[in-house]
């Protein structure tokens, strides 16, 4: 990405070069017991290779697109670090004979917002450190996509603290979040955990944005939800990509570029 003008001689001359974009996409699925009720868990992990076949076909996707998955019941863990499309496709192979089975007993919403802190600190980092002969990596803003079923079992107060540093002004990486529920969860209770600036009239980074909160309409079981609402996220992936060389600086200056696409599903 760097514009070139050609000397007298018939030399080039580099005149500046503009970094190239990585999205950093975390997806955070829950992985308690009740996750595996009507398929819920299963046909949440099916966005994995559905992305990995949409990266396959699409240059410009696999390119800017870099994925992690971390999953969380009473703990949380990176199961798959952050990576590209060779990354994924060697870990899914992996999978097929050693699945995650969601069999946690409990629900901490605390634990994953410390994890996705740490682990998206690392992530930028490792993009900017991945520059090299004179290829400059720029990491726009993370984009976590949060599956759960709802129903958190740990304390209300330091799941907030540990949310509130996550979505902080201070920490310049923080993400756009995408609360997407199934089974009981409720729009009212995920709203308290997304964040960022889609739809935002003022352009702001707004916590608590109900627009960025995808739950099923009334009596839609777990999978049937899921395979409507996944396509949604894929194409907001794709969507974000490609837009992804346009992204322009945010007003603060101190945080990352935003590139992010639209949220539409259809039931």
């Amino acid at each position: 990405m760097c514009s070139l003008e050609v000397s007298s001689n018939g030399t080039s001359i580099e005149l500046n070069q503009e970094p190239y974009q990585r999205l950093p996409v975390y997806l955070v699925l829950d992985t308690s017991s009740s996750m595996q009720d009507n398929e819920a868990f299963e046909t949440a992990f099916s966005f994995l290779p559905k992305l990995l076949e949409i990266m396959i076909e699409s240059p410009t996707v696999a390119e800017v697109v870099l994925i992690e998955l971390i999953t969380f019941d009473a703990t949380a863990e990176e199961v798959l670090p952050l990576g590209d499309r060779n990354a994924l496709n060697s870990w899914l192979e992996v999978k097929k004979t050693k699945p995650i089975i969601p069999e946690g007993r409990y629900t901490y919403y605390g634990k994953a917002f410390e994890k996705l802190f740490e682990r998206i600190k690392i992530g930028v980092q490792q993009i900017i450190a991945d520059s090299y002969e004179g290829v400059n990596y720029e990491s726009l803003r993370p984009v976590v996509f949060f599956i759960t079923d709802a129903n958190p079992n740990d304390d209300t107060e330091s799941r907030n603290i540990a949310f509130q540093r996550l979505t902080d002004a201070s920490f310049k990486e923080r993400p756009n979040i995408i609360c997407v529920g199934v089974g009981d969860a409720t729009r009212d209770e995920l709203r308290k955990y997304s964040a960022g600036r889609y739809k935002s009239s003022s352009g702001d980074y707004i916590v608590n944005n109900p627009d960025l909160v995808i739950v099923p309409a009334d009596k839609v079981l777990p999978k049937k939800a899921l395979e409507a609402i996944i396509p949604a996220l894929l194409k907001s992936i794709v969507s974000a990509a490609y837009d992804a060389t346009n992204a322009t600086n945010t007003d603060d200056g101190e945080e990352l570029r935003d590139s992010f696409g639209s949220l539409d599903v259809d039931w």
